[in-house]
């Protein structure tokens, strides 16, 4: 059964945890490790296709479609445009920065939210965070869950980085949280998964990038977190 489920969550990922080596290597690509969830996966591109219905109790209706808001790269503070996107399955909205794209994405399984890096308009399927969440009803304990995102990546030829004990979390919001790396002969994709709760609902998210982008990446990951406001109270 843990087998089954295992294939069924790197199927369900979109494009799964790729280690899509054509970003470092020109004119090559690699094949995903996983398959997509369906053939036409809801594309944005940071835009509102999502709103809540009027099923939905949503404090955050009121909330601006746009806005200009700062983001520190480097120590410097830079002016972005975001826009708003409504994650209906999730339970939040929150601003995602024009320059990524985010695509929804249900199963049987549960609910997922993909942002990927989409820097000068060239959209980075290396650098992303899936948030993911069992339907409500189907929820797993935080254990169950840490348990589960473990074998999802070591399954996609992921390795767990070990931390000291004394290492902090890299964001303020995990319950648990590890690093994960992938490294070949001319790439290296890092990232942290982390897991974390909301109400009676708990979540995990991965978030991955190519070793050079992680100054970039980062911060706007960061702030999209921040810009969370949840339909539900906890």
């Amino acid at each position: 059964m843990k087998k089954i489920l295992l294939i069924l969550a790197a199927v369900f990922l979109v494009t799964g945890l790729s280690a899509c080596k054509g970003v470092q290597e020109e004119n090559k690509e690699s094949p995903p490790i996983s398959e997509k969830p369906n053939e036409n996966p809801k594309q944005t591109d940071g835009q509102d296709v999502d709103s809540p219905g009027e099923s939905v109790d949503d404090p955050t209706k009121d909330r601006p479609n746009t806005k200009t808001d700062m983001i520190i790269l480097e120590g410097m503070e830079e002016s972005f445009q975001f826009t708003l996107h409504h994650s209906q399955a999730l339970g939040f909205s929150t601003y995602i920065v024009d320059d990524m794209v985010v695509e929804e994405a249900s199963s049987g399984e549960g609910d997922a939210m993909i942002v990927f890096a989409n820097f000068a308009g060239k959209r980075n399927e290396d650098a992303k965070v899936q948030i993911f969440s069992k339907r409500e009803g189907t929820n797993a304990t935080i254990e169950e869950q840490a348990v589960f995102v473990r074998e999802v990546v070591i399954s996609n030829d992921f390795e767990i980085k070990q931390r000291s004990d004394n290492t902090p979390n890299r964001f303020d919001w995990s319950e648990v949280e590890f690093d994960i790396s992938q490294k070949g002969s001319n790439y290296a994709i890092l990232g942290t998964v982390s897991v974390f709760q909301h109400g009676d609902r708990v979540y995990y998210a991965i978030v991955q990038y190519p070793e050079d982008y992680e100054e970039g990446f980062i911060p706007r990951v960061v702030k999209m977190f921040d810009d969370i406001v949840w339909y539900e109270a906890p």
